[in-house]
């Protein structure tokens, strides 16, 4: 199943719409959730299968420790990938993952999560057994899952780590439908008589009295699974404070749960109220008959208030003002109602009105867009309001608690909680600290189910925590705790120190992330800074610097203090056949190439009919053998032109040879050299057109036909019919954009940001569309959460490094570049690393010119050579594994492409960039006068699943790296069918 964060395919226009609950996982027993596969598996014939569920729960203290194994049968003929989509209740962790490795159960470890989405990618490519568990967006999780073999079984283990509230135990057993076989095992470490199970059930659950505890036991085969929890109710000593320690990674670790009487008075309610309503493309998540009720619950018991209404999307919206006299708010609810949702959200747009005395934020708390970020910070306090499953938890509850308010959960809170929660006082954590002890951190300044939950670590053993507290009637109260001698031993404390700690740092994780990443590995768990990643072989552990389970720890460091030599000795090596590379591009740069007409009118080497997919690190010559049947001759000429060989008319530059890249060399000597300073100092403007776009969707169609005014009611008549499309979202965004309606435009383009938030292609494209739209500080923004979600992707860093150049941040972008420049990459991105070197020089050049001094002392001064052109064009894609080809004929009709990769004139293409994203760039120095054709065309692809089509991003620039230098970009797509061409654009080169 996609992340949750998706759009719904019929998802209705306006906020206050019901959910479509049938998109809602079902780990969780979240009212009114509808029952959804929890594997979902791409292009499966058949579904994937839960065959067995095995349950093990242990309650004890203050958390709860759940293990499901399930086993997977996949009945197709073929290999799959699986994705298991969850989201977690508050304060839930990850705290173990375990996947079957031939035969055996092998736990996952801890690590980077950039890192571990490349390993995963890399491995997988293999066909080998790697598991990958993630954490995507606020409470959400996903397991990726490869193989599954044919007509075969996976076997995975999860262990969920959850608060215990006092007497209630929730056991979920929503995973699928039903299942062939379950078992289920559930111990309660410390009751006053026999648990049951509250409410009716099919399922038996009898409990016995053992080792000092109480445990039951289940059996059942082909049972229909309950989609809510079952719901374990027992009594307990009502002990006023209980306290466990646990002594983990040389540190001792106390958590507490003090009990508090049930006191509670009505607040004092505002008289001038600011509401902030989430009106995002994602609003379809919410429960928003439930937000209406409670606010129908407050305005109620406040009366008398006047309201400030904010709706927030891409940016914060024009502010309403609403009067509600006698509790009656109609005219507000319908204007709630009312309220169309569309693009991301951008949480930090929103400001204080100034006036108002508190605010009331209906949001998942999930912001995804905007050109700062979110600072969670409210003069004001803030009652911050959630009902959608999948949300950033630690974020609005620091929202809610740092501004003096309130977080509340409507999605476990049946209506008459919440509203005491809004409406009413009680017991409130002012502040915790004592001696011998430290680092104490709390799960809420409000008590949970009467109950103050803190941890900590312990200096000495003799220590006491001392807390003070505000009672509801405001009267200040102290308490101190001995915490060191005496206190219960529990293999849960440390969990309970590192759950509340992650729950003040997850709030900010870009703050955060170096503290996030250390415990994560401390602890194992998964987090928004590491991953649980399972591989197959010690031998990929110590390739990817993984440090393995312990059973292979002994083979692993052998085998790293091997090939730590060797890595030195590779990089050493990369670093200098990038500088043979670079003086063969300066080579060809400073050659001069005939501009004559040419004397044999013979067409270039064409390639025709549908070219069938090759396998990864195909050279140009393999690739026309292939495709073409080209003979032995020509199938070694193009073979000659991969490695370089110099043409008869001219002598390569030193180690040509080896560099072992696509770049022309020297034929006849016949132009006249540039100017000293590299620019070719051409004379008139060279003009660049692109083909216009046209939309084949009748969507788009029926949305750029409409009359402005009536053009946003049609776009939301069809939203509801695309929401899951990305070109429906370009299309329509285009259609705005070119009516010079920006606003509206910008905020279309916004959703996809929001359609799947750990989506890199589709994150991409957002980017490269802000870009041709002149927003480069939001395509930063972009970027920036793409290098955060692929750092092992060397677009990541480019892209980014483009971003800032474009919004002025020079330093910043050559930093970017150079990483991708010297990076160590994966194979199939061909020639990145040069195309970025390029540019990097480009930047570092036209901050010269303008008399800017950038650092680059960082970079190898063998690497600092700016080389302007006239003309260059780059050509980069949205889909991985995924090959296509960028095509430029000349005014002579000379064709530079792949399998013709420099012209006489002087044009030259990059390498073939044939395992996905590209880029491919063409470039030309002096420029006969005429017109240049840009084409692109689809070669094949390498997918377990492929779209119909393919989105392209071209840049199409003159008088590049000078002061002349002119830029279009567009986005379009192609359709993905072997052969499928389109054209992009053309240059006009001036006589």
């Amino acid at each position: 199943m996609p992340d949750r964060r998706r759009f719904v395919t019929s998802l209705a226009a306006t906020c206050a719409a019901p959910a479509l609950a049938q998109l809602a996982p079902n780990r969780l027993p979240a009212p009114a959730v509808a029952r959804a596969p929890l594997l979902a598996v791409a292009g499966a014939e058949q579904p994937v299968r839960l065959e067995a569920l095995d349950v093990d729960v242990e309650a004890g203290g203050s958390l709860a420790r759940t293990r499901v194994r399930m086993t997977f049968f996949n009945p197709n003929a073929r290999v799959l990938e699986g994705r298991l989509s969850f989201p977690l209740g508050d304060h839930e962790l990850v705290t173990g993952f375990a996947l079957d490795v031939g035969g055996t159960l092998r736990d996952a470890v801890p690590v980077e999560k950039g890192r571990a989405e490349q390993v995963f990618e890399a491995i997988a490519r293999r066909g080998v057994d790697p598991g990958l568990l993630q954490r995507t967006a606020g409470n959400a999780h996903e397991l990726r899952l490869y193989p599954l073999p044919p007509r075969g079984r996976r076997i995975v283990e999860l262990t969920i780590d959850a608060p215990l509230e006092r007497g209630r135990l929730p056991v979920a057993l929503g995973y699928a439908e039903r299942v062939e076989r379950l078992s289920m095992r559930v111990r309660i470490a410390h009751a006053d008589a026999r648990p049951a199970l509250a409410g009716r059930t099919e399922i038996a659950l009898p409990f016995e009295a053992r080792d000092g505890g109480w445990e039951a036991q289940a059996n059942a085969t082909w049972t229909r699974l309950p989609s809510d929890a079952l719901i374990v109710r027992w009594s307990e000593p009502r002990a006023p404070v209980v306290v466990a320690t646990e002594r983990r990674h040389d540190r001792t670790y106390v958590a507490l749960d003090v009990r508090l009487p049930a006191a509670r008075v009505p607040r004092p309610l505002a008289e001038r109220l600011q509401i902030v309503w989430d009106a995002s493309g994602s609003a379809g998540e919410r429960r928003v008959e439930r937000e209406l009720d409670l606010l129908d619950d407050y305005f109620h018991a406040a009366r008398d208030v006047d309201v400030n209404l904010v709706r927030i999307a891409d940016a914060a919206q024009a502010p309403e003002q609403h009067r509600v006299r006698h509790g009656d708010w109609r005219t507000l609810r319908r204007a709630l109602e009312a309220t169309a949702c569309d693009g991301a959200s951008n949480l930090a747009d929103v400001r204080w009105d100034g006036a108002s005395t508190e605010a009331l934020w209906f949001t998942d708390g999930l912001a995804n867009y905007g050109k700062r970020p979110w600072s969670m910070t409210f003069p004001v306090p803030v009652y911050a309001v959630r009902s959608a499953s999948t949300a950033n938890v630690p974020a609005l509850h620091r929202l809610a608690e740092d501004s003096g308010g309130r977080s509340i959960d409507l999605t476990t809170s049946d209506r008459r909680h919440a509203a005491r929660a809004l409406l009413e006082r009680g017991w409130q954590l002012v502040d915790a600290g004592g001696d011998g002890i430290e680092d104490v951190v709390v799960s809420s300044r409000h008590p949970e189910a009467g109950i103050v939950r803190l941890a900590a670590m312990l200096t000495a053993k003799d220590a006491t925590l001392g807390i003070r507290l505000r009672s509801p009637a405001g009267q200040t109260v102290r308490r101190t705790v001995a915490v060191g001698n005496g206190a219960t031993v529990s293999r849960l404390a440390s969990v309970q120190w590192a759950r509340l700690r992650l729950d003040r740092l997850e709030a900010d994780p870009r703050a955060h992330d170096s503290e996030i990443r250390a415990i994560g590995r401390r602890f194992g768990l998964a987090t928004s800074a590491t991953s649980l990643i399972v591989l197959e072989r010690v031998e990929d552990y110590m390739q990817h610097r993984i440090e393995p389970p312990a059973e292979l720890r002994d083979a692993w460091s052998r085998l790293v203090a091997q090939a730590t030599r060797a890595r030195e000795q590779r990089d050493a090596e990369r670093l200098a056949l990038l500088v043979r590379r670079f003086e063969a591009r300066a080579a060809w740069w400073s050659t001069d190439f005939p501009k004559d007409d040419p004397p044999d009118a013979r067409p270039p080497l064409q390639v025709s009919g549908a070219l069938a997919p090759r396998a990864p690190g195909a050279s140009h010559a393999d690739r026309l053998q292939e495709a073409t049947g080209a003979t032995s001759s020509r199938v070694r000429d193009e073979r000659a032109r991969d490695a370089i060989a110099p043409s008869p008319a001219a002598s390569p530059p030193p180690l040509a040879k080896a560099a072992n890249i696509a770049m022309p060399m020297a034929r006849t000597l016949v132009a006249p050299s540039a100017p000293a300073d590299g620019d070719p100092g051409r004379e008139g403007r060279i003009g660049i057109s692109l083909e216009p776009a046209d939309p084949q969707a009748t969507s788009a169609r029926r949305i750029a036909a409409a009359p402005a005014g009536q053009m946003w009611a049609v776009y939301l008549e069809e939203r509801r019919l695309h929401a899951r499309s990305v070109a429906f979202f370009l299309d329509a965004a285009e259609a705005f954009l070119e009516r010079g309606r920006r606003t509206e435009g910008l905020r279309v383009l916004s959703n996809l940001a929001e359609m799947d938030l750990q989506n890199r292609q589709v994150l991409r494209l957002l980017g490269y569309r802000l870009q041709q739209a002149d927003e480069s500080a939001l395509a930063v923004t972009v970027f920036e959460r793409v290098r955060a979600i692929a750092p092992h992707e060397p677009q990541s860093s480019r892209d980014l490094g483009l971003a800032l150049a474009a919004n002025g941040r020079a330093q910043a972008a050559i930093e970017a570049l150079h990483e991708v420049a010297i990076g160590s990459w994966d194979p199939r991105f061909a020639d990145i690393d040069l195309i970025a070197l390029v540019e990097l020089n480009a930047i570092v050049d036209a901050a010269r010119r303008e008399g800017r001094t950038l650092d680059t002392g960082f970079i190898d001064p063998r690497l600092l050579r700016a080389m302007p052109l006239d003309l260059r064009v780059v050509l980069a894609w949205d889909a991985d594994n995924t090959d296509v080809d960028l095509h430029v004929v000349d005014p002579n009709g000379e064709e530079v492409y792949y399998g013709h990769p420099r012209s006489r004139q002087g044009g030259a293409i990059t390498r073939d960039a044939t395992g996905g994203y590209g880029p491919e760039e063409f470039a030309l120095r002096v420029a006969k006068p005429g017109r240049y054709r840009i084409e692109a065309q689809f070669f094949g692809h390498r997918q377990q699943v492929l779209l119909s089509s393919t989105g392209l991003m071209l840049w199409l620039s003159s008088g590049w790296g000078t002061p002349r230098q002119e830029d279009r970009r567009t986005t379009l797509r192609l359709q993905s069918t072997s052969g499928a061409r389109v054209v992009v654009g053309t240059f006009d080169v001036p006589a």
